[in-house]
């Protein structure tokens, strides 16, 4: 099933999304944090995911994600399992999981935006917010 569902026409298979905010559990270094982008980016074009991905930084290390994922049925399944299993993070708060009416980042394989702390907030409540409910 996984495979037909990922190899069918994505504009009749409902789209869904992932919200969540997390804290490294290792630390996290720019090149680890450009490596993990670069993952995330390949295994996002081949499952036509799209997303953001907020990162707070404070005293050059990484301290807490917020990240908006979405795709089509098992894609977002896919994805969604890589992240809650990567043992670089623990997931502190699922803020959304659940079907929506469009993306917030088509064509957008994985925005990234490191911020500061006051900056935090702002930056990722809307990531964290349900877009679109149907």
């Amino acid at each position: 099933m996984l495979i037909a569902e990922l190899s069918a026409d994505p504009a009749t298979v409902p789209l869904r999304a992932f919200g969540y905010v997390s804290v490294p559990t290792v630390p996290f270094s720019d090149r680890d944090l450009s490596d993990l982008l670069l993952a995330a980016r390949a295994v996002n074009a081949r499952l036509d995911a799209t997303g953001k991905l907020v990162v707070l930084e404070e005293g050059g290390r990484v301290v807490r994600f917020a990240q908006w994922i979405e795709a089509s049925g098992l894609s977002l399944d896919v994805c969604r399992r890589r992240i809650v299993e990567d043992p670089r993070h623990a997931i502190v708060s699922v803020s959304f999981e659940g079907p929506i009416l469009e993306r917030r980042f088509h064509g957008w394989d994985m925005a990234c935006q490191p911020v500061g702390e006051t900056a935090f907030a702002t930056a990722s409540g809307p990531l964290l917010r349900a877009a679109s409910p149907p």
